[in-house]
């Protein structure tokens, strides 16, 4: 067994790799991850205080699924892009996609989530890993000597920072890249500051909480002229009657929908 050693948000990486292997033990799964489920088994830790967690269990699976779908139309269109992810964690999404053609696949985290990944995942010749934050933009040199389209993916990661690290994020990211994609997920907009609520994460470091949504998606092209919101999927849409009934009842009134409906939204960077 590998001792993950993982505090903090590094350590919510655990509860996504906890939804993906579950998930994969059902005859009506919404995603298969051969991957989680083989890497489970060998990361020392106590994933039985997640059990009760349904609905985020569920959530995450549903998000997870609706980014690879973006992923596979966007590198059907272009085979050639180079492909970062940032705060990857133990997400073994190059692999689930089953060796998609791309020019290069990264992956992204911080030193000791990568450390542990590189102990569970293995890197080839077509995908790396960065040991970095995601706020230290050498990552964004990288993927544009290239010359490629260059498509950005953030999971789980944006609800942990302040409205001003996001804010400043996506302004680095326009002042550094003339194109890109980016492909992230937003918070439902009632559980900001409210982490001590939630079904999983109430269950990992006391000093980790949900910092940053938004209400209204649209607002970010605000922040700058090279922002353009391209899609937004509201998850309970997709959940397969896998939420719990009263909240599948309760996303039928629209207050509610809007409010505390998690979302996965792609933006053009132009």
């Amino acid at each position: 067994m590998i001792e993950n050693g993982l505090t903090d948000i590094p350590e919510t990486m655990l509860i996504t790799l906890w939804a993906k292997a579950e998930e994969s033990k059902r005859k009506d799964a919404i995603l298969r991850d051969k991957k989680a489920t083989e890497i489970i088994k060998k990361v020392e830790y106590d994933f039985s205080k997640f059990g009760k967690a349904k609905f985020s269990q569920a959530g995450c699976c549903i998000r997870a699924s609706l980014i690879d779908n973006e992923v596979k139309e966007f590198l059907t269109n272009n085979p050639d892009a180079v492909v970062i992810q940032l705060g990857a964690g133990l997400d073994a999404r190059y692999e689930r996609l089953q060796g998609v053609q791309v020019t290069h696949w990264y992956d992204l985290d911080v030193k000791d989530a990568i450390t542990l990944r590189r102990q569970l995942l293995t890197e080839s010749k077509k995908n790396t890993y960065i040991a970095s934050s995601m706020f230290d933009y050498g990552w964004t040199d990288i993927v544009k000597t290239y010359g490629k389209p260059i498509l950005i993916i953030i999971e789980g990661v944006l609800m942990y920072f302040t409205p001003e690290q996001v804010k400043t994020f996506f302004n680095e990211i326009c002042s550094r890249l003339e194109n890109a994609t980016v492909l992230f997920d937003m918070l439902a907009f009632s559980l900001v500051g409210h982490s001590k609520q939630h079904d999983s994460l109430s269950k990992v470091g006391k000093d980790v909480e949900f910092k940053w949504s938004l209400l209204n998606t649209n607002d970010m092209e605000s922040w700058n002229s090279k922002i353009h919101i391209e899609r937004e999927y509201y998850m309970s849409k997709y959940n397969r009657g896998r939420y719990p009934f009263i909240f599948r009842l309760l996303y039928k009134v629209p207050y509610f929908f809007r409010h505390f409906n998690q979302r996965v939204v792609r933006i053009n960077i132009y």
